[in-house]
Protein backbone atom coordinates (compact mmCIF):
# COMPACT_ATOMS: atom_id res chain seq x y z
CA UNK A 1 0.00 0.00 0.00
CA UNK A 2 1.18 3.80 -0.88
CA UNK A 3 2.36 5.86 2.23
CA UNK A 4 -0.47 8.02 0.93
CA UNK A 5 -3.80 7.72 -1.24
CA UNK A 6 -2.34 10.59 -3.60
CA UNK A 7 1.40 9.44 -5.17
CA UNK A 8 2.93 6.43 -5.79
CA UNK A 9 5.00 4.53 -3.07
CA UNK A 10 8.96 5.02 -3.88
CA UNK A 11 11.78 3.54 -2.46
CA UNK A 12 13.67 5.20 0.57
CA UNK A 13 15.77 7.92 -1.17
CA UNK A 14 17.04 9.50 1.76
CA UNK A 15 20.94 8.84 0.87
CA UNK A 16 20.01 10.92 -1.80
CA UNK A 17 20.41 14.49 0.54
CA UNK A 18 24.03 13.29 0.32
CA UNK A 19 24.44 13.23 -2.83
CA UNK A 20 21.77 15.93 -4.29
CA UNK A 21 23.89 18.84 -3.89
CA UNK A 22 26.28 17.04 -6.43
CA UNK A 23 23.22 16.49 -8.58
CA UNK A 24 22.14 20.13 -8.53
CA UNK A 25 25.94 20.85 -9.43
CA UNK A 26 26.13 18.55 -12.54
CA UNK A 27 22.32 20.07 -13.91
CA UNK A 28 24.31 23.71 -13.86
CA UNK A 29 27.57 22.44 -15.46
CA UNK A 30 25.20 20.61 -17.91
CA UNK A 31 23.44 23.68 -18.24
CA UNK A 32 26.84 26.00 -19.04
CA UNK A 33 28.26 23.70 -21.47
CA UNK A 34 31.58 25.42 -22.39
CA UNK A 35 30.39 29.10 -22.28
CA UNK A 36 33.32 29.83 -20.39
CA UNK A 37 30.86 29.86 -16.80
CA UNK A 38 31.30 26.73 -15.03
CA UNK A 39 31.18 26.94 -11.62
CA UNK A 40 34.65 27.26 -10.01
CA UNK A 41 36.07 28.18 -13.72
CA UNK A 42 39.50 30.33 -12.94
CA UNK A 43 38.88 29.62 -9.24
CA UNK A 44 41.68 27.24 -7.85
CA UNK A 45 39.45 26.91 -3.98
CA UNK A 46 35.84 27.18 -5.62
CA UNK A 47 36.63 24.24 -8.49
CA UNK A 48 38.40 22.27 -5.54
CA UNK A 49 34.93 22.37 -4.11
CA UNK A 50 33.38 21.28 -7.45
CA UNK A 51 34.89 18.46 -7.30
CA UNK A 52 34.52 17.50 -4.20
CA UNK A 53 30.62 17.65 -4.69
CA UNK A 54 30.45 17.80 -8.32
CA UNK A 55 29.32 15.12 -10.43
CA UNK A 56 33.22 13.74 -10.03
CA UNK A 57 33.33 13.53 -6.43
CA UNK A 58 32.92 11.12 -3.70
CA UNK A 59 29.26 12.10 -3.33
CA UNK A 60 28.27 11.38 -6.63
CA UNK A 61 29.71 8.26 -6.29
CA UNK A 62 28.41 7.39 -3.23
CA UNK A 63 24.62 7.89 -4.97
CA UNK A 64 26.15 5.51 -7.80
CA UNK A 65 27.34 2.79 -5.37
CA UNK A 66 24.11 3.34 -3.41
CA UNK A 67 21.94 2.91 -6.20
CA UNK A 68 24.02 -0.20 -7.15
CA UNK A 69 23.18 -1.53 -3.65
CA UNK A 70 19.84 -1.14 -3.97
CA UNK A 71 19.78 -3.20 -7.42
CA UNK A 72 18.29 -0.15 -9.32
CA UNK A 73 20.48 -1.11 -12.14
CA UNK A 74 18.82 1.42 -14.70
CA UNK A 75 20.21 4.66 -12.09
CA UNK A 76 22.85 3.38 -10.97
CA UNK A 77 24.50 3.03 -14.78
CA UNK A 78 23.14 6.63 -15.41
CA UNK A 79 25.27 7.88 -11.88
CA UNK A 80 28.24 5.41 -12.60
CA UNK A 81 27.98 7.34 -15.99
CA UNK A 82 27.66 11.23 -15.27
CA UNK A 83 30.62 9.98 -12.30
CA UNK A 84 32.66 8.65 -14.87
CA UNK A 85 32.38 11.72 -17.43
CA UNK A 86 33.33 14.31 -14.70
CA UNK A 87 36.15 12.73 -12.46
CA UNK A 88 39.67 13.41 -13.57
CA UNK A 89 41.67 10.19 -12.74
CA UNK A 90 41.77 8.09 -15.64
CA UNK A 91 41.90 4.60 -13.71
CA UNK A 92 39.02 6.20 -11.45
CA UNK A 93 36.92 7.17 -15.24
CA UNK A 94 37.56 3.91 -16.52
CA UNK A 95 36.12 2.20 -13.57
CA UNK A 96 33.28 3.77 -13.50
CA UNK A 97 32.49 3.16 -17.01
CA UNK A 98 32.85 -0.31 -16.95
CA UNK A 99 30.41 -0.79 -14.12
CA UNK A 100 28.47 1.91 -16.32
CA UNK A 101 28.52 -0.60 -19.53
CA UNK A 102 28.12 -3.82 -16.73
CA UNK A 103 24.97 -2.54 -15.01
CA UNK A 104 23.75 -1.21 -18.41
CA UNK A 105 23.70 -4.45 -19.69
CA UNK A 106 21.71 -6.35 -16.86
CA UNK A 107 17.95 -7.09 -16.90
CA UNK A 108 15.72 -6.29 -14.30
CA UNK A 109 14.16 -9.66 -13.22
CA UNK A 110 11.73 -8.30 -11.35
CA UNK A 111 10.86 -5.15 -13.76
CA UNK A 112 7.68 -6.49 -15.59
CA UNK A 113 4.47 -7.45 -13.86
CA UNK A 114 3.69 -10.70 -11.97
CA UNK A 115 1.30 -12.22 -14.52
CA UNK A 116 -0.67 -15.54 -13.37
CA UNK A 117 -0.98 -18.14 -15.88
CA UNK A 118 -4.55 -19.41 -16.47
CA UNK A 119 -4.70 -22.98 -16.36
CA UNK A 120 -6.54 -23.39 -19.38
CA UNK A 121 -5.54 -27.28 -20.33
CA UNK A 122 -6.44 -28.33 -17.16
CA UNK A 123 -9.80 -26.12 -16.91
CA UNK A 124 -10.99 -27.59 -19.80
CA UNK A 125 -10.26 -31.43 -19.03
CA UNK A 126 -12.35 -30.35 -15.68
CA UNK A 127 -15.12 -28.75 -17.63
CA UNK A 128 -15.05 -32.10 -19.70
CA UNK A 129 -15.57 -34.53 -16.71
CA UNK A 130 -18.72 -32.06 -15.73
CA UNK A 131 -20.31 -32.09 -19.04
CA UNK A 132 -20.25 -36.01 -18.04
CA UNK A 133 -20.94 -36.06 -14.75
CA UNK A 134 -24.01 -33.30 -15.97
CA UNK A 135 -25.65 -36.24 -18.88
CA UNK A 136 -25.40 -38.48 -16.85
CA UNK A 137 -27.30 -36.37 -14.26
CA UNK A 138 -25.27 -36.30 -11.31
CA UNK A 139 -25.54 -32.48 -11.01
CA UNK A 140 -23.75 -32.19 -7.68
CA UNK A 141 -20.84 -33.60 -9.21
CA UNK A 142 -21.22 -31.29 -12.36
CA UNK A 143 -21.21 -28.40 -10.38
CA UNK A 144 -18.46 -29.09 -8.49
CA UNK A 145 -16.26 -30.17 -11.54
CA UNK A 146 -17.27 -26.54 -13.33
CA UNK A 147 -16.52 -24.64 -10.08
CA UNK A 148 -12.92 -26.23 -9.89
CA UNK A 149 -12.63 -25.04 -13.80
CA UNK A 150 -13.52 -22.21 -12.66
CA UNK A 151 -10.82 -21.79 -9.95
CA UNK A 152 -8.48 -22.95 -13.07
CA UNK A 153 -9.23 -20.26 -15.45
CA UNK A 154 -11.80 -17.45 -14.49
CA UNK A 155 -11.45 -16.31 -18.07
CA UNK A 156 -12.21 -19.04 -20.05
CA UNK A 157 -14.83 -17.94 -23.08
CA UNK A 158 -18.66 -20.36 -21.77
CA UNK A 159 -17.96 -21.47 -18.28
CA UNK A 160 -20.58 -19.49 -16.60
CA UNK A 161 -23.03 -20.84 -19.34
CA UNK A 162 -21.60 -24.48 -17.86
CA UNK A 163 -22.34 -23.28 -14.42
CA UNK A 164 -25.97 -22.32 -14.64
CA UNK A 165 -26.88 -26.07 -15.86
CA UNK A 166 -26.17 -27.98 -12.80
CA UNK A 167 -27.95 -25.62 -10.62
CA UNK A 168 -30.80 -25.80 -13.05
CA UNK A 169 -30.71 -29.34 -12.73
CA UNK A 170 -30.86 -29.59 -9.08
CA UNK A 171 -33.45 -27.23 -9.23
CA UNK A 172 -31.68 -24.15 -7.21
CA UNK A 173 -31.78 -20.89 -9.67
CA UNK A 174 -30.95 -18.74 -6.69
CA UNK A 175 -27.65 -19.50 -6.51
CA UNK A 176 -26.45 -19.06 -9.74
CA UNK A 177 -27.54 -15.60 -9.97
CA UNK A 178 -26.05 -14.89 -6.32
CA UNK A 179 -22.71 -16.58 -8.09
CA UNK A 180 -23.13 -14.29 -10.97
CA UNK A 181 -23.36 -11.41 -8.80
CA UNK A 182 -20.12 -12.25 -7.26
CA UNK A 183 -18.18 -12.82 -10.20
CA UNK A 184 -19.27 -9.57 -11.91
CA UNK A 185 -18.10 -7.37 -8.71
CA UNK A 186 -15.20 -9.01 -8.65
CA UNK A 187 -14.65 -8.95 -12.66
CA UNK A 188 -16.24 -5.83 -14.26
CA UNK A 189 -14.35 -5.76 -16.94
CA UNK A 190 -13.64 -9.49 -17.45
CA UNK A 191 -13.49 -11.56 -20.45
CA UNK A 192 -17.34 -13.01 -19.42
CA UNK A 193 -18.72 -9.81 -18.08
CA UNK A 194 -20.93 -9.07 -20.75
CA UNK A 195 -22.43 -12.47 -20.90
CA UNK A 196 -22.96 -12.45 -16.84
CA UNK A 197 -24.63 -8.62 -17.33
CA UNK A 198 -26.69 -9.69 -19.87
CA UNK A 199 -28.07 -12.43 -17.74
CA UNK A 200 -28.31 -10.59 -14.49
CA UNK A 201 -30.14 -7.19 -16.20
CA UNK A 202 -33.04 -9.76 -17.10
CA UNK A 203 -34.34 -8.90 -13.34
CA UNK A 204 -35.33 -5.25 -12.91
CA UNK A 205 -32.86 -3.22 -11.36
CA UNK A 206 -30.88 -5.78 -10.74
CA UNK A 207 -27.40 -3.80 -11.67
CA UNK A 208 -26.30 -0.27 -10.30
CA UNK A 209 -23.96 2.06 -12.86
CA UNK A 210 -20.53 2.66 -11.61
CA UNK A 211 -19.31 6.81 -13.13
CA UNK A 212 -15.84 6.70 -13.61
CA UNK A 213 -14.00 10.19 -13.84
CA UNK A 214 -10.86 12.03 -13.51
CA UNK A 215 -9.60 15.59 -13.61
CA UNK A 216 -6.72 14.96 -15.37
CA UNK A 217 -5.80 11.59 -17.24
CA UNK A 218 -4.85 8.43 -16.34
CA UNK A 219 -2.06 6.43 -17.78
CA UNK A 220 -3.55 2.85 -16.13
CA UNK A 221 -7.29 2.73 -14.43
CA UNK A 222 -8.06 -0.05 -13.01
CA UNK A 223 -11.42 -1.00 -11.00
CA UNK A 224 -11.43 -4.51 -8.43
CA UNK A 225 -8.01 -5.10 -10.58
CA UNK A 226 -9.41 -5.39 -13.64
CA UNK A 227 -8.08 -2.95 -16.08
CA UNK A 228 -10.20 -1.04 -18.13
CA UNK A 229 -8.80 0.12 -21.54
CA UNK A 230 -10.11 3.67 -23.53
CA UNK A 231 -11.68 6.18 -21.86
CA UNK A 232 -14.50 5.07 -19.52
CA UNK A 233 -18.19 5.27 -21.01
CA UNK A 234 -20.10 9.05 -20.31
CA UNK A 235 -23.00 6.87 -19.24
CA UNK A 236 -21.08 4.49 -16.53
CA UNK A 237 -20.87 1.11 -16.23
CA UNK A 238 -23.56 -1.55 -15.31
CA UNK A 239 -22.55 -3.44 -12.28
CA UNK A 240 -23.28 -5.27 -10.04
CA UNK A 241 -24.18 -4.21 -6.41
CA UNK A 242 -21.27 -3.93 -4.45
CA UNK A 243 -18.11 -2.34 -3.16
CA UNK A 244 -15.39 -1.47 -5.74
CA UNK A 245 -11.86 -0.16 -5.45
CA UNK A 246 -10.52 1.96 -8.12
CA UNK A 247 -6.92 2.89 -9.12
CA UNK A 248 -5.57 6.09 -11.27
CA UNK A 249 -1.86 5.56 -11.98
CA UNK A 250 0.34 8.15 -14.12
CA UNK A 251 4.27 6.93 -13.64
CA UNK A 252 5.44 10.21 -15.18
CA UNK A 253 3.36 12.04 -12.04
CA UNK A 254 4.44 9.72 -9.41
CA UNK A 255 0.92 9.70 -8.69
CA UNK A 256 -1.48 6.44 -7.77
CA UNK A 257 -4.53 7.55 -6.41
CA UNK A 258 -7.24 4.76 -5.21
CA UNK A 259 -10.96 5.61 -4.49
CA UNK A 260 -14.01 3.75 -3.47
CA UNK A 261 -17.37 3.56 -4.53
CA UNK A 262 -20.58 1.83 -3.02
CA UNK A 263 -23.07 0.42 -5.96
CA UNK A 264 -26.33 -0.59 -4.86
CA UNK A 265 -29.08 -2.00 -6.97
CA UNK A 266 -30.84 0.04 -9.69
CA UNK A 267 -28.41 3.36 -8.55
CA UNK A 268 -25.70 5.22 -9.89
CA UNK A 269 -22.59 6.17 -7.82
CA UNK A 270 -19.11 8.15 -8.54
CA UNK A 271 -15.73 6.86 -8.40
CA UNK A 272 -13.99 10.66 -8.85
CA UNK A 273 -10.07 10.75 -8.91
CA UNK A 274 -9.73 14.66 -7.98
CA UNK A 275 -6.19 15.39 -8.35
CA UNK A 276 -3.93 17.88 -9.42
CA UNK A 277 0.46 18.64 -9.93
CA UNK A 278 2.54 20.27 -8.00
CA UNK A 279 5.59 21.82 -9.76
CA UNK A 280 9.14 22.58 -7.26
CA UNK A 281 10.39 25.79 -8.70
CA UNK A 282 12.02 26.30 -5.66
CA UNK A 283 15.63 27.48 -6.71
CA UNK A 284 18.53 29.57 -5.17
CA UNK A 285 18.61 27.57 -2.96
CA UNK A 286 17.23 24.49 -4.26
CA UNK A 287 14.47 23.07 -1.78
CA UNK A 288 11.54 20.21 -1.34
CA UNK A 289 8.54 20.22 -0.57
CA UNK A 290 6.22 18.70 1.93
CA UNK A 291 2.14 18.60 1.54
CA UNK A 292 -0.70 17.89 3.69
CA UNK A 293 -2.43 14.41 3.16
CA UNK A 294 -5.67 15.85 2.28
CA UNK A 295 -7.13 12.26 3.38
CA UNK A 296 -5.36 12.47 7.05
CA UNK A 297 -5.28 16.09 8.08
CA UNK A 298 -2.08 17.02 9.99
CA UNK A 299 0.11 14.16 8.19
CA UNK A 300 2.86 15.51 6.34
CA UNK A 301 3.90 13.69 3.24
CA UNK A 302 7.39 14.29 1.50
CA UNK A 303 7.01 15.04 -2.54
CA UNK A 304 10.70 14.12 -3.23
CA UNK A 305 13.47 15.18 -5.14
CA UNK A 306 13.37 12.11 -8.05
CA UNK A 307 10.39 14.67 -9.94
CA UNK A 308 10.11 18.22 -10.23
CA UNK A 309 6.28 17.48 -10.94
CA UNK A 310 4.33 15.55 -8.56
CA UNK A 311 0.55 13.94 -8.99
CA UNK A 312 -1.29 14.95 -5.80
CA UNK A 313 -4.71 14.51 -4.32
CA UNK A 314 -7.23 17.11 -4.33
CA UNK A 315 -9.37 17.42 -1.30
CA UNK A 316 -13.14 16.66 -1.36
CA UNK A 317 -13.92 19.70 0.68
CA UNK A 318 -12.22 22.20 -1.39
CA UNK A 319 -10.24 22.85 1.78
CA UNK A 320 -6.77 24.39 1.60
CA UNK A 321 -3.57 22.22 2.75
CA UNK A 322 -0.62 22.90 4.41
CA UNK A 323 2.67 22.87 2.69
CA UNK A 324 5.83 23.40 4.04
CA UNK A 325 9.38 23.96 1.97
CA UNK A 326 12.56 23.21 3.26
CA UNK A 327 15.82 23.77 1.54
CA UNK A 328 18.88 21.21 1.39
CA UNK A 329 20.40 22.50 4.10
CA UNK A 330 16.90 22.71 6.05
CA UNK A 331 18.23 26.52 6.98
CA UNK A 332 15.25 28.09 5.02
CA UNK A 333 12.04 27.47 5.91
CA UNK A 334 8.60 28.40 4.91
CA UNK A 335 5.37 27.03 6.11
CA UNK A 336 2.20 28.40 3.60
CA UNK A 337 -1.53 26.97 2.77
CA UNK A 338 -2.45 26.29 -1.05
CA UNK A 339 -5.13 25.17 -2.70
CA UNK A 340 -4.91 22.15 -4.71
CA UNK A 341 -7.53 22.34 -7.28
CA UNK A 342 -8.85 19.07 -9.14
CA UNK A 343 -7.02 19.31 -12.74
CA UNK A 344 -5.07 22.14 -12.25
CA UNK A 345 -0.80 22.60 -11.65
CA UNK A 346 0.36 24.56 -8.42
CA UNK A 347 3.70 26.20 -9.32
CA UNK A 348 5.84 26.39 -6.10
CA UNK A 349 8.48 29.15 -5.65
CA UNK A 350 10.35 30.81 -2.86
Amino acid sequence: MPRHAGRAALPDRRHEEVARPALRVARRDRAAGGQGTRLGQGDPARAGARRRRGPGGPEAKQLATLWTLAGQNERAAEAWSDYAAATPGPDERAAASAEATRLGGLSDPFADKLVLAEQTGDARKVFALGRAAFAAREYGDALVYFHMGYALAPELPGFLRELARPTIGLGADQPKREFYRRYLVQRPIGGNADLVRAELARDKDALGTLEVSSSLPCTELWINRQRLTGKPPDKGIAVAPGNYKGLCFNPRYEMALFEYATVTAGEAAAMTFRWGIVENRLEHPFGRIALENPKAPGVMIDLGITSTEVGVAAPADGRKLKMVLKDDSAVRTEARMVQIEPGQRLVVKW
